[in-house]
């Protein structure tokens, strides 16, 4: 049983399916499943789906998924399946730390058809065993599974965290978004920040404690990503990423009102603010007791830095 209809619930089910399950999705939203049937349909996803929240009785696993909620009702929902669930039912939940008693975090990088990783972060009360049988299912779903604390953000949550916050700063400085991204291709990163964040859909992005003014405004104003046909980028036709110059009007304006200072930036100054911000938080998540190898896959499989060099050695350049 897979609750939610998001692209993290259609890629727990695609996974599933991929390791030998049978899924089923639920969503309690009639709007909500009504556009995803439409999805299944035109993909030829034979995904059984239903329009209500389900009932864990007789399933393998359950997974909730359903990150277009907000966070207390996900939350009820995720109560409602712990007591309800048989025996030791796996009960996984995309949902941010703390992970809940009894239930094991299942956080899959996004977007997730370019990004293999895969969080497993145990809630309180959850054995090493229910862990493992996590872990080797993970890899199963053909994805890159690496453990989390359920109790605090992880090493793939902060590095991406500081990333989009080191972005968001310097478009209020002056950078514009597509330079920015074109750099960080060019220094070997899958995608640049703002076009990733078009796949992965900014309102999921949104974080009511840590306000980013720019983005919170894109989203205010319909810009929501690629699904919605524009974001920082303009998609015609549902195709490939195109250059919008309203999105630098809007950043400019929001700058204006920041009372920010404006001034060009070139590619290498642009990268070296990343790396700067990043060199930071790794010091602090290296003095937590993460290890360098740990960082770099995180950064490979998790945030798209492909450059063969690996994360640690990109940021000791100068």
């Amino acid at each position: 049983m897979v609750l939610g209809a998001g692209p993290a619930a259609v890629s727990v089910a695609r996974g599933l399916a991929a390791a030998g399950f049978a899924p089923e999705l639920h969503e309690p939203d009639p709007d909500a499943a009504r556009r995803l049937g439409d999805l299944l349909r035109q993909a030829g996803v034979p995904f059984p789906l239903s329009c209500d929240a389900g009932s864990p009785l007789g399933a393998a696993l359950v997974a909730e998924a359903l990150e277009e909620e907000p966070l207390a009702d996900r939350r009820a929902h995720l109560a409602r399946i712990l007591a309800e669930a048989e025996g030791d039912v796996p009960v996984w939940t995309t949902l941010p730390p703390p992970v809940p008693a009894g239930a094991i975090g299942f956080r899959p990088a996004t977007p997730a058809h370019l990004r293999p990783l895969v969080e497993i972060a145990p809630g309180p009360g959850v054995s090493a065993a229910q862990v493992d049988s996590a872990l080797a299912l993970a890899r199963a779903m053909g994805r890159q599974p690496v453990s989390a604390p359920g109790d605090r953000a992880s090493v793939a949550m902060r590095l991406s965290v500081c990333l989009a916050d080191a972005a968001e700063d310097l478009l209020f400085e002056g950078a514009i978004p597509h330079e920015l991204d074109e750099a960080m291709v060019a220094a070997g990163w899958d995608l640049g920040v703002f076009e990733a964040q078009d796949l992965i859909g900014l309102a999921s992005l949104r974080d009511p404690a840590r306000p980013r003014p720019i983005s919170d405004r894109m989203v205010e104003e319909g810009r929501l990503g690629k699904s919605a046909g524009v974001g920082w980028y303009r998609y015609p036709g549902g195709g490939g990423a195109v250059i919008d110059p309203l999105v630098e009007d809007l950043v400019r304006e929001e700058a204006w009102f920041a009372g920010v200072p404006q001034r060009s930036f070139g590619p290498e100054a642009m990268l070296a603010r990343l790396r700067a911000a990043l060199r930071a938080e790794v010091a602090a998540v290296l003095e937590e007791g993460a290890t360098a190898a740990e960082i770099d896959l995180v950064a490979r499989a998790g945030l798209g830095f492909v450059e063969g060099c690996g994360l640690m050695r990109w940021l000791q350049e100068s």
